[in-house]
């Protein structure tokens, strides 16, 4: 009996993985985007959770060091924006700081909001500092147009296992938003295994 139950897990989980890995593959391709597995790295089931969904995640196979990483395509977005842009039958105007292609900073303080732990007496959400990365830097090490990064406490219902998130957003021009949450306890940790994660996701 336990080993047809353990059989029958293999199978789900195998299962699930296999569909995760599928999705993530349609969404690097539709992105322009290569990923490459981390050296010392597996691939983990996807936790569906309140605050942000992911495509992928993948965790050290010695440490307690979790990456999810989250792909949005930009190319049906900005066709449909573009289109409600030169539709003006409604009225309705369109605000070009909204087009995919401009928005990512505002779109990544959301994000950070939404998955970082607000002191539970504050009446006004404090967004969490973030840094944008030099362009040129981020163009050379991840051929991308803009990207920043930011650290802080995640909520529990984001994820409970980790103290740590520090939270990597990439945007191109015509091709994704990309955002990459690295979880730990402690800095040591994370210290010793970032430089072989860092640049697993670049844009093509």
């Amino acid at each position: 009996m336990n080993h047809l139950l353990t059989a029958i897990l293999f199978l789900l989980i195998s299962s699930t993985l296999s569909g995760q890995n599928a999705r993530f593959n349609s969404a690097l391709e539709e992105g322009l985007l290569h990923f490459e597995m981390p050296e010392n790295f597996d691939t983990v089931p996807v936790r569906p959770n309140r605050d942000m969904s992911y495509d992928l995640a993948i965790k050290s196979k010695t440490d307690s060091f979790e990456i999810r990483y989250v792909i949005r395509p930009l190319g049906n977005r900005i066709e449909s924006f573009e289109k409600m842009a030169a539709d003006t039958s409604n009225g309705r105007k369109v605000f070009a700081q909204a087009h995919p292609n401009k928005n990512y900073q505002t779109v990544f303080v959301t994000i950070l909001l939404n998955t970082s732990l607000q002191p539970q007496v504050a009446t006004t959400p404090a967004i969490p500092r973030f840094g944008a990365f030099k362009p040129e830097a981020v163009k050379n090490e991840f051929n991308a147009d803009w990207g920043a990064t930011s650290a802080y406490v995640p909520r529990t219902t984001f994820d409970s296992n980790y103290k740590n998130c520090m939270t990597v957003a990439l945007h191109k021009d015509n091709a994704a938003d990309v955002y990459i949450f690295y979880l730990f306890n402690d800095k040591e940790t994370m210290m010793r295994l970032m430089p072989s994660a860092f640049h697993a996701m670049k844009f093509k």
